[in-house]
């Protein structure tokens, strides 16, 4: 018996986001992981590399400890690099490939019913990366004016600036539109996306002990210096932390659709007028109330 495909616009409460979440990442594993693999693939690796080496620059002063120098010797202009801001913008472009790919993914399979292949959404993902890129730097710019004033309008930002991949993608929107969402729903959103982040971080970071372990190990027994292991250990952990932010993406994008389907009740209309026509493409799934 084939799965029901989970309807992605549609209201869900706090707790349906998560079992959503976790049953769409098991049932579209393989299309979904291959996809954000294959495409974003190439940015995650250039992103660990460069971060990686950028680590092995800044961790030197463990090799100054244990060659008995001082570690005094490093100091913030050696740290802030043209190679760190070359970081910066690849870790931008990085974070805008991951969004994209998990936002043209949920949208291919919210209006066909069915699993993008990798052609498809890199179809999609040609279209909409830059553009998405291009929103994320006034994004982090907004972000550090809100840190510059206090912490909680940082929060604020962070909360209400979260869907803006999504509102680009599905709706050629821009942060009025983040604001329009997230307006009468700014709480349940923060709940929402702080405790995917904590599931995240949590997840990656169980990983990230093994990985550190198995570094470590191999640190010991060999004579590779202390700012390479440092280095390799950072490379290897940003892969897998990425890898991981799917499940906060997922999770963001569920909620999304259930701002949407709120805000405009799209889901019902379009499920109303699919009724005694064979263009509904959720007739597999169960209807929930």
């Amino acid at each position: 018996m084939a799965q029901q495909k989970i309807q992605l616009r549609k209201i869900r409460d706090f707790g349906e986001n998560f079992s959503d979440t976790f049953q769409f990442i098991r049932q579209e594993f393989k299309p979904l992981l291959t996809a954000f693999i294959l495409v974003a693939g190439i940015f995650i690796l250039a992103t660990s590399i460069l971060g990686g080496l950028f680590q092995k620059q800044m961790f030197g002063f463990l090799d100054q400890i244990k060659s008995g120098g001082s570690a005094l010797q490093q100091n913030v202009t050696s740290i802030l690099t043209p190679g760190y801001f070359g970081f910066l913008v690849v870790t931008l472009l990085s974070m805008a490939a991951m969004q994209t790919v998990i936002v043209v993914y949920m949208k291919h399979y919210d209006e066909h019913g069915e699993s993008p292949t990798v052609q498809q959404v890199w179809s999609s993902f040609a279209k909409y990366f830059f553009k998405v890129f291009l929103f994320s730097i006034p994004q982090l710019l907004l972000m550090g004016v809100a840190l510059l004033l206090c912490i909680l309008p940082v929060f604020y930002a962070a909360t209400v600036l979260v869907p803006l991949p999504f509102v680009i993608v599905n709706e050629n929107g821009s942060f009025s539109r983040c604001l329009d969402l997230i307006k009468d729903n700014f709480w349940i959103s923060f709940a929402t996306y702080l405790v995917a982040y904590i599931i995240y971080s949590f997840s990656s970071s169980i990983v990230g002990i093994i990985i550190g372990a198995v570094v470590g190990l191999g640190s010991y027994f060999s004579k590779n210096d202390l700012s390479s292991t440092a280095a390799i250990f950072t490379s290897v952990l940003s892969i897998v932390q990425y890898i991981f932010y799917i499940v906060f993406f997922v999770s963001a994008g569920l909620h999304y659709y259930n701002l949407v389907e709120i805000k405009d009740g799209t889901g019902l209309e379009k499920r109303i007028e699919g009724l005694g026509t064979g263009n509904n493409s959720n007739t597999t799934i169960e209807e929930q109330y």
